[in-house]
This record gives structure tokens, sequence and C-alpha cells, in this order.
């Protein structure tokens, strides 16, 4: 169902990459195996600490999760609540490394915001056996999305399908119980062999969607510097001092549809 799969990330320019706060995780079906797949991203909100932390944490929750987790809001509330169980330990750590920092104080308004990440994730359900008027290839997706971390199916050189929230305050996940939750989008279509899917956190989607705007396909720029992670690095550093790339974390989940 995935023949190929490539994850491209990137810090903020001078940043050390284990300060990194997008993270992004997949779960591939042994090959030959009729199973689902499924490809997460989630960025960290910078405003709170522990983020990094909990975009990681929330990516593996769902890459484990029950599929309902897809398409109802309840189930997807509660793996969250499930990943946040981890958050206290954390806070404890965070708070006694920040009392040793001439700047405490700013460190504690931080952690008591309680990390947040926006998410998206995408769940691919195998193609049915081929009987009656079955297309040969073509199986179901299934995402769900909070904030402004998207997603672009391309099929045949065009977008057949996407999830792109771009607000000026998008909504996030957060790990303290005491905020309310934010609505999940969710959203569900058809899969195909030689369909390519993209997810990306938010700076990037923002350039997709202006190159898209202009008229261009972004998508074959980004397969031709995504042939290695150097080339990759390279783009996004000379596309962050031309200021055509926010100069933020960058995550890129590949996936391309293959036949079973």
């Amino acid at each position: 169902m995935i023949t190929r799969s490539q994850v491209m990330s990137l810090p903020k320019s001078q940043m050390d990459p284990s300060k990194i706060e997008d993270a992004a995780a997949m779960v591939l079906p042994p090959a030959g195996v009729r199973s689902e797949a499924r490809l997460v991203v989630a960025d960290g909100s910078s405003g709170s600490a522990g983020s990094g932390w909990w975009a990681s944490r929330l990516v593996q929750a769902l890459c484990a999760a029950p599929g309902r987790s897809f398409h109802s809001g309840d189930a997807l509330g509660a793996v969250a609540g499930d990943a946040a169980l981890g958050w206290p330990s954390v806070r404890r750590e965070l708070v006694a490394h920040a009392s040793l920092g001439p700047r405490a104080w700013l460190a504690r308004v931080r952690i008591d915001k309680s990390p947040a990440a926006t998410l998206m994730a995408l769940r691919l359900l195998p193609s049915p056996r081929p009987s009656g008027d079955t297309v040969v290839g073509e199986g179901r997706w299934e995402a769900v999305a909070v904030g402004d971390s998207c997603m672009f199916q391309v099929r045949a050189g065009l977008v057949v399908a996407s999830e792109c929230c771009q607000k000026r305050v998008p909504h996030v996940v957060r790990a303290g119980s005491d905020d309310s939750a934010q609505p999940p989008r969710f959203q569900q279509g058809l899969w195909r062999d030689s369909d390519v899917f993209y997810l990306m956190t938010d700076a990037l989607a923002r350039w997709w969607s202006r190159r898209a705007d202009e008229g261009t396909h972004p998508w074959l720029l980004l397969d031709d510097v995504c042939a290695t992670p150097e080339d990759f690095t390279a783009w996004v550093t000379a596309q962050r001092a031309n200021r055509a790339l926010q100069d933020d974390d960058i995550t890129l989940l590949r996936a391309e549809c293959g036949p079973w």
C-alpha cells in the first residue's frame, strides 16, 4: 500500500536538532500483509515548555490508537488524555531545571501553560479484494486534524484532496486537563495506486499554498529536493535566506501508494 516513504525534518536556523518541536511517525504494514498504514505529524507550540515532548508523544499515541480515533472526537480526546499522563513527571523535571536558570520566572510561565501541539494524522485502509465493480488497488483513507498542520493528496499531477487550515491562532491539543478540548476536523476519501500523500507542519504548508496560488506545482519541487536529506537541508536554507520560507521548525512526511 505504501511503496516508498520519507520524513524530512529541520529545526529553526541556529537551533540544535535535538530542540526541534515537530514530530513525525509512521506505521507501515510488512510487505505482502493486508493491513492499514498510519502517517502522523505534529507541531509543538513554542509558546509552552515541553512541546517537543508532547508532539512526539502525540504522534506515537495516534500510531497505536484505536481506529475510531480518526473519526470520533471523544476517542481522540481519550487518546490525548492517556498520552498526557506522562506530563506531570516531565513537568517536575522542567521545573527543577528552570529553577537553576537566571530567567526562572519566564521558564515557569511557559511550563505552567502546559505543552500544546497541532496534529495531522492519516489512516490508510487496505484495498478490498477485487470483486464486482471494485477498482483494483483502491482503498479508503481517514484523516483527523487539529490546527494548521496540513495534508495534500496528489494524483496524476492534481491535488485531489487536502486538509489545510491556516488560522492566525490555530487550535491545538494540550496536555493540560484544565483546557477544554479543541474540536478536531475529520475527513475521508479514497486512495489509488501511484497517489502521493504529503503531510507537513505549518511553515511548509504556507509555502505550499503560496506556490499553488501562483499556479505552480509545489509537489514537483518537493519531490526533487527530497532526494537526500542534504538536498532538503540546502533547499530549506536557501528558501529561508530568500524569505520564501518562514524560519520555523519544518517537517515533511511524503508517502507513495502502490499495489499490493
